[in-house]
């Protein structure tokens, strides 16, 4: 390592030395640096004028810890990073997705690329341009672009209504998104309200336009049916395939009038096979009639398929809403109640008969891979595939289930036929 002494004299004799090392790691990288070309530093955007830009193009220097460029060849991939999370190429599964691919790989020579542009997928809020070289793990980012901020059907249409994951996986999983506008002239208004979340719907909208949030507690006692939201923002989750916003943060006027809550859709038996429709009316507020099956059927030869049910009840409070001739879940629509009766209605009581109940709609979905003799998931390769199930990310997965369910809000959601 070079060093250099350099001292200072006076006319009344030496003053004082400075030690100069060079650093130790001159010529190695130490950042990408990301350089916005277009849109340009004046045309970023803000929150309150959100840019509308469709790609990027940009330049990206390797610089050492003095600032320095480092002219070595290498390939560096990008992504954007917005919601707290560095996003690639769109996933159906989002930040779930261990196969997260960047937008594009790119090549730096001597150390400099510029003018290099790429189509940027859909992003929400502020979002940047996300630069790494995963040989040397260094990283970049370019000043912050903003956007403007999701319509709830965005968020919660999946990218392709048809995939068999269609259910439970979003591009914008574990992602912090804001909503600050319903689409049209629509107003994002409070649909249900349970004991510990409530749902929004965006009445611009008719499908896909409900969201649910989680507030981990009882939610503040002016969140009641009808009242409009200026905004609202938490973290984009799915729970056994249920999309919730969690650790929510919302707006209130509580200056305006409460509006009529969104009428329920209306579901009949054929529907529960229509995912588009099914999928897109989750979390909003449907109405379903059907006959009530047994929640506790005796099982005196301990049937496995018995048990589900009584495990269903026990454990979940839910019980099938019949309309097939068999009080089966995965063919039937199920009710989920607060605690096993809610007022007066006790399904125990009135097993056989029919009723209609209103409540919010919730899908339970997902993929669970199939196991060993030991208990442990199988793996699979290109070379080595799966015998049976599909194989994910290297791990051999059983077809997805699905099942819907309604949660009745109140007493008067249910109404039980003489």
């Amino acid at each position: 390592m070079k060093r250099i002494i350099v001292c200072a004299l006076s006319v009344i004799g030496l003053v004082g030395c400075a030690d100069h090392r060079s650093s130790q790691k001159a010529g190695q990288i130490a950042t990408l640096e990301v350089q916005l070309v277009d849109p340009p530093a004046d045309k970023l955007g803000s929150p309150q004028a959100p840019v509308t830009a469709k790609s990027a193009t940009f330049n990206v220097i390797a610089r050492d810890d003095q600032g320095a460029v480092v002219p070595k060849d290498l390939d560096v991939q990008v992504f954007i990073s917005f919601g707290g999370v560095k996003t690639g190429a769109n996933s159906a599964c989002g930040a779930d997705d261990t196969g997260n691919k960047p937008i594009e790989t790119l090549s730096l020579k001597g150390g400099v690329l510029m003018n290099q542009k790429v189509d940027l997928p859909l992003a929400f809020g502020s979002t940047s341009l996300w630069i790494d070289d995963p040989a040397s793990g260094t990283t970049g980012a370019s000043p912050t672009i903003y956007f403007r901020n999701a319509f709830i059907p965005e968020v919660q249409t999946p990218p392709d209504v048809t995939a068999a994951n269609a259910t439970f996986c979003s591009p914008f999983n574990g992602k912090f998104l804001v909503v600050t506008n319903a689409t049209g002239s629509g107003q994002l208004v409070v649909s249900s309200v349970f004991g510990n979340a409530f749902s929004i719907t965006d009445t611009g909208a008719t499908t896909f336009n409900s969201i649910y949030l989680f507030a981990f507690g009882k939610p503040p006692s002016y969140i009641v049916e009808g009242r409009v939201v200026n905004s609202f923002s938490g973290n984009y989750s799915k729970f056994v395939g249920f999309t919730e916003l969690n650790f929510p943060l919302f707006d209130i006027d509580m200056n305006a009038p409460l509006v009529a809550p969104p009428a329920p859709v209306p579901l009949a038996f054929a529907d529960l096979t229509n995912v588009p429709k099914m999928l897109g009316s989750t979390a909003s507020t449907v109405s379903y009639t059907g006959t009530i099956c047994n929640p506790f059927p005796p099982n005196p030869t301990n049937d496995a398929n018995i048990q589900k049910t009584r495990d269903s009840w026990t454990k979940f409070n839910q019980f099938v809403v019949d309309n097939n001739g068999q009080c089966d879940a995965f063919a039937n629509l199920a009710v989920e109640l607060p605690a096993k009766v809610l007022g007066p209605f006790d399904p125990l009581q009135v097993v056989g008969k029919q009723a209609t109940f209103v409540g919010m709609l919730r899908n339970n979905s997902g993929q669970n891979p199939y196991l060993d003799t030991n208990g442990n998931s199988v793996s699979c390769t290109t070379q080595m595939p799966c015998t049976k199930g599909t194989c994910i990310d290297g791990t051999c997965y059983k077809n997805a289930f699905n099942f819907w369910t309604i949660t009745p809000r109140r007493q008067d959601d249910i109404t039980v036929a003489p």
